[in-house]
């Protein structure tokens, strides 16, 4: 990294000159600057300069004191810029650039707007009349809320002649209640709308009182804006601010994630050739409609969750095997970005219609031939396809085949099931077999057909409401996925897709359901589903299928959300697992007929490693967490009577594939966790080749004083011998059922009811019960379709459905024959 010398301005300024008083325009971008290397006393002498390049670089802020009276042109794009209030102080700004910065926001877009008065220009897009509307119509609109807010429950208060203190201590509460009353504009805009109502509650105590409120250090003179690190926040002020990229902290450090081979289309910056602790980033111009509010368009980065190989990485990969989507870890645009203006009056945003994306979700459910997936109102019921037998290859286990005849050709391929339909629960004689039903193509970028490389992270099947309120015993053949930009709710029989939403520039990974309650307008409660989803940014959306309403969001972290689990016991409880290796406990409150809400944190969990996968222990959901991470797994105490807000874990539990530690592997990265019954647990670490099936009570019973507890192995399950990382397995504990994919697409199935009732430990590797191969599906102007690595799966609690996600956009529907 060079050293910031006249010399070096001279020598990158234009026009040339002797003097740098003189220079117009100068590039400093690609230097692998930091924060300390921009000398102000040099720069100040810059004063003709009109024109300033410091893109690709790693600055987190600009110099407070950067005089350049005749500045029009900044370029700030491709860095890791905070906050932009320091950019306040060049007034003459007429364009300026801020794709590719970790941390910027629609709210900072704002605050930009306002701050500068002739900007007209922000990251390409032209922003004059929206700018116009910030600074006139919504400040006067701001200021009438907040005047009234003044008027009508502080004026009162105040003493005919108040004395200083009195002032002050009133004016502090005015401001306060101010920040949480006064609501204004999309939620996307509540850290923006804070920002500047608490400007005009303090310019209004200013002039009515003469009184200046206390304000830190970051807020005097608009130097900074609120940063919102305690999320604790009111309906409509959801933070928005944007993390770091799935799968990784990113830092310096590196997990050992799906390595791919880079293709010439990733275009790797060479940033990360000039500093091994700066963060490859991938350059992919992209403009899109984000329903939350108007932002300039932001260069896109790729995908991180599947990274490159780490020092510590224990795999060695073919990488001919991998989709040139797997890309290397990557810092993380997490702006998001809009095309048209919405009104500043809605807060909530809306679901996508399905009957918008008609077109845009495409089915792959035939294997002749895959099409656009038709509407579910429009498709009559015997319309909906049933694969036919090319599709249903079933690869038994030797043992399988001889214990077990083939099941039927064509069972249960006739009709369909009404929604809900129960099946009994078999018997030990009657085998399990599944058939391919669907495969939808509904995450695609941009809508497009022909993306078969955004890769799909999580589903989960709705909890279904019965007569009484509750959800337990029921099933439901709605599931909900997350890959790419979108989250989408589909319905397994028909393969429709009932709703989806979409945020530009985003990466979701992960989501859950809870079952709340909302409270109408006559005071009675409606249980209804709410499902939370969350990826690169930090930031928990918050939706309401059934109303089409993505009606809240909050921000978890400045990192990326990696992993949420609600509690079983308390509906409105949230666990996030961040890539800042912690784990918070929210209460995201319940919900009224305004969808107002409110968070607060209760608790924070140190992992030391990145969290993954969290399960609540079914015997003691209030008391215990379990947390698969990167380095191990965690046992946690999770109960709220205890006054310790932050906790570390109190057990890591060992397993035997620890033993075998390799020099490139120490198996400890646990990438499947889930309970089969309330005592048994199943897990695998990643390329363990297998899966264990062990006992949370003997565990427990056999612990010592020390923190480290070796686990209770009831028996191990034999899987693929695959080096690819976070493949995740499912489990159905009514049918004692548990399903991994795999690398080529193929669903593994273990039907573990006689290993369970035998109840002693076995040493013997247990085979597989199926093997249900991936169907090569044929998409028109594609041909077949190869198998990939299947991510995820879930099951419905009757095992009436299967689905499975891969890396290739492809949502697999299979259901029970």
């Amino acid at each position: 990294m060079p050293t910031i010398t006249e010399k070096l301005l001279l020598e990158r300024g234009r026009p040339k000159s002797t003097q740098l008083e003189k220079i117009k325009s100068l590039n400093l971008s690609d230097l692998s600057l930091v924060n300390a290397d921009l000398d102000s006393t040099l720069l100040r002498r810059l004063t003709s300069l009109e024109e300033l390049d410091v893109s690709g670089n790693l600055l987190t802020e600009l110099p407070a004191s950067l005089p350049l009276p005749a500045l029009r042109r900044l370029n700030c794009a491709n860095n890791q810029l905070e906050e932009v209030t320091s950019l306040k102080q060049f007034r003459m700004l007429e364009e300026l650039s801020l794709e590719d910065n970790l941390y910027m926001t629609i709210s900072d877009s704002y605050k930009l707007m306002f701050l500068l008065p002739k900007l007209r220009r922000l990251s390409g897009k032209e922003i004059t009349s929206t700018a116009n509307h910030v600074r006139f119509v919504a400040s006067e609109e701001l200021s009438r809320r907040v005047s009234s807010l003044w008027e009508r429950s502080f004026q009162e208060r105040l003493p005919s002649s108040p004395s200083a203190a009195q002032a002050r201590v009133l004016g502090k509460e005015f401001v306060k209640a101010a920040e949480t009353q006064v609501k204004y504009g999309a939620s996307s805009l509540s850290d923006y709308t804070k920002w500047r109502v608490k400007m005009i509650a303090r310019e209004l105590l200013s002039s009515r009182l003469g009184v200046q409120c206390e304000a830190s250090s970051e807020e005097e003179d608009l130097s900074k804006c609120e940063s919102g690190s305690d999320v604790r926040e009111e309906a409509g002020s959801e933070q928005n601010r944007v993390p770091a990229a799935k799968r990784k902290e990113i830092s310096s450090e590196s997990s050992p994630r799906k390595k791919t081979c880079l293709s010439a289309a990733d275009d790797i910056t060479q940033s990360a050739e000039r500093s091994p602790r700066r963060c490859v980033r991938f350059e992919n111009v992209s403009t899109a409609t984000d329903k939350a509010g108007l932002s300039p368009g932001v260069k896109l980065q790729e995908s991180p969750r599947k990274s490159v190989q780490s020092l510590r990485s224990p795999r060695k990969i073919d990488q001919s095997q991998q989709s040139p989507m797997k890309a290397a870890q990557s810092q993380q645009n997490s702006r998001k970005t809009v095309q048209q203006q919405q009104s500043p009056n809605k807060s909530i945003t809306s679901l996508r219609s399905p009957k918008k994306a008609e077109h845009s979700e495409q089915s792959l459910r035939k294997p002749v031939a895959i099409k656009e997936s038709p509407r579910k109102a429009d498709r009559p019921k015997a319309a909906v396809s049933q694969p036919d037998s090319s599709l249903d290859t079933l690869r038994k286990s030797p043992r399988k085949r001889q214990e077990k005849e083939p099941a039927k050709k064509g069972q249960g391929e006739e009709g369909e099931e009404e929604q809900g339909s129960r099946t009994p629960r078999r018997t030990s004689k009657d085998p399990i077999t599944m058939k391919p039903l669907h495969f939808l193509q509904c995450h695609s970028k941009q809508n497009s057909p022909d993306d078969f490389s955004t890769q799909l992270w999580a589903c989960a099947f709705e909890p279904r409401i019965d007569s009484s309120g509750g959800s337990r015993g029921h099933s439901s053949r709605t599931v909900a996925t997350c890959g790419g930009e979108s989250v989408c709710i589909i319905d397994c029989e028909t393969g429709s897709v009932l709703n989806k939403y979409k945020v530009s520039g985003e990466e979701f990974f992960c989501l859950a359901w809870s079952m709340m309650t909302l409270l109408t307008g006559d005071g009675r409660g409606h249980r209804v589903s709410v499902l939370a989803a969350a990826g690169r940014r930090g930031v928990v959306k918050l939706i309401h299928p059934k109303a089409s309403l993505a009606y809240g969001e909050f921000r978890a972290s400045r990192r990326a959300v990696s992993t949420l689990c609600f509690s079983p016991a308390q509906e409105s409880f949230l666990f996030t697992g961040t890539y800042d290796k912690k784990i918070i406990l929210w209460d995201i409150g319940g919900l009224d007929c305004e969808y107002k809400f409110k968070v607060s944190q209760l608790l924070i969990l140190e992992a030391a490693s990145i969290p993954l996968h969290l399960r609540l222990v079914p015997s003691a959901p209030e008391h215990h967490l379990l947390a698969g991470c990167e380095d191990g797994l965690l046992l946690f105490d999770i109960q709220l009577s205890k006054n310790q807000l932050k906790r570390s874990s109190e057990l890591e539990f060992q397993f035997p594939v620890y033993k075998k530690e390799e020099e490139e592997n120490e198996f400890r990265l646990i990438d499947s966790l889930s309970f089969l019954s309330n005592d048994i647990v199943v897990s695998k670490s990643a390329m363990q080749g297998s899966i264990y099936l062990w006992s949370w009570s003997k565990t427990l019973a056999s612990r010592r004083k020390s923190r480290e507890v070796e686990v209770e192995i009831l028996a191990e399950l034999q899987w693929s011998s695959t080096e690819l990382p976070y493949i995740s397995l499912s489990t159905c504990p009514g049918e004692d059922y548990v399903v991994c994919g795999d690398e080529k697409g193929d669903l593994w199935t273990y039907e573990v009811s006689q290993c369970l009732r035998a109840g002693a430990k076995t040493d013997k590797m247990i085979p597989p019960t199926q093997i249900l191969e991936w169907p090569v599906p044929n998409r028109k102007g594609h041909g077949p379709i190869a198998g990939t690595s299947v991510n995820s799966v879930a099951m419905d609690p009757e095992l009436q459905y299967l689905v499975a996600l891969t890396d290739k956009n492809i949502a697999a529907v299979w259901r029970r024959a």
